[in-house]
This record gives C-alpha cells, structure tokens and sequence, in this order.
C-alpha cells in the first residue's frame, strides 16, 4: 500500500486539518475539521489510531473533543500543548472573534464559543519519536508563534509546520504569549534547515515543496 497525506480545510476556521493515510489505518494532524473528517473516514471504512497536535491554538483544536467522541483514539501532544488546549486564555478560543476580524475584516454573527479541551494521553518535553506502520514522526517543540509550537516530520518526506511556513505570510508572533526572540533563537534555524523537497503541510493555506514555496 501506498501513504497518502490528506489536507481537509476547516468547515468553520481557516486552518487545515490532515490524515495520513496507510492500509487503512489513519493518523490525523490537528483538529481543525470535523465533518470533513468523518466523511473520509466514514466512506473509506478506515480505523482512526492517534490524533497529533501541532499547537493550542483554538483554530487547531476546535473539535478536538468532537473527533475523540467519534474515534477514541489518543492525543498525543508536547506538555505545553497539552496544559494550554485546557485554559481558555492560553489556547486564545476567548477572543477567537476577535482575532477573526482582524485577520478577514469580517464580524461574526453571534458569538462564537470559548472552550477547553482535555489533556492529551501522551505528552513530551521538546521531542518524541512516534513509529506508525513502517513510518515515524519525529516532534520537535519550536516556540516562537506560540509556547507549546511544534513541527512535525513524517519520514523525511512531510513536514507539518501549524502556523510556520504558510505561503505567502510572514511568521507570527504577537499573539499572547508568543515570542519574538524564541522565534529567531529556536524556530527559525530549524526551521531554516528543511531541505528542499521536503513536502510543507501547514495549518492554513495550501501546501507546498521546501524552496519552491515562491512560485505560482
């Protein structure tokens, strides 16, 4: 069988979610979407066996609930992550409105929710290696657009950058508690040494080859 990398764009919030895919066995990244993902699933007849997240942000885990109520499958985040997505401050679902309108210039009708999620079942410090079906993820916790950041690299031919790397937008990192100073001392260089090639999977937007992230 062949692995398959699956984007599917929120249903409420611009950010993605992603499935990847192997002899019908799935690991989705972020919970961005949730009907989307049920669908795919759902027509494909495939077993859901952990959910990885690339931050706390409130747009990345909107139906993080949702998707363990329909699976049961384990979270697996860094600590920070994990501690943030239960406070409403910290995973920013408590001006979600607001961060909204200034990104689109458009005013919601009525009032969107704030809420917390669960702890993740699994957590680490700064790096973790998880071995999936012949393939391994490989974490690594980059602060900077927010405490708990993290990219996460399937084989060495994926990358999943959550709010790094989107095309066509500068990084950012003023945000509660993001850092300027964490981005260019930790993120950055790292994030500077993905070799070109490597396929970028962010949480908004599109996705794209490392060095060709320029080009129409």
């Amino acid at each position: 069988m062949t692995m398959k990398v699956i984007r599917i764009p929120s249903e409420r919030m611009d950010s993605n979610s992603y499935l990847v895919e192997e002899d019908g066995h799935v690991v989705i990244i972020d919970g961005s979407s949730y009907e989307g993902i049920l669908q795919a699933v759902h027509e494909q007849g495939w077993t859901v066996d952990q959910l990885l997240l690339t931050h706390e942000h409130f747009d990345h885990i909107w139906y993080l609930q949702e998707l363990r109520e329909a699976f049961g499958m384990p979270v697996i985040a860094c600590r920070l992550c994990s501690e943030r997505i239960q406070d409403v401050k910290a995973n920013l679902s408590n001006i979600s409105d607001l961060l909204y309108y200034f990104k689109t210039g458009i005013v919601r009708e009525g009032k969107s929710r704030s809420f917390t999620c669960e702890a993740a079942d699994v957590t680490f410090e700064d790096r973790f290696e998880l071995d999936w079906r012949g393939h391994t993820f490989t974490f690594e916790r980059l602060p900077g657009h927010s405490p708990a950041s993290t990219i996460i690299r399937l084989d060495d031919s994926h990358v999943f950058t959550g709010d790094y790397l989107i095309r066509g937008e500068e990084e950012i990192t003023r945000l509660r508690d993001g850092s300027t100073e964490d981005y260019e001392n930790i993120a950055r260089p790292v994030l500077e040494q993905i070799p070109d090639g490597m396929r970028i999977c962010p949480g908004h937007g599109s996705e794209y080859e490392m060095g060709q992230e320029h080009e129409e």
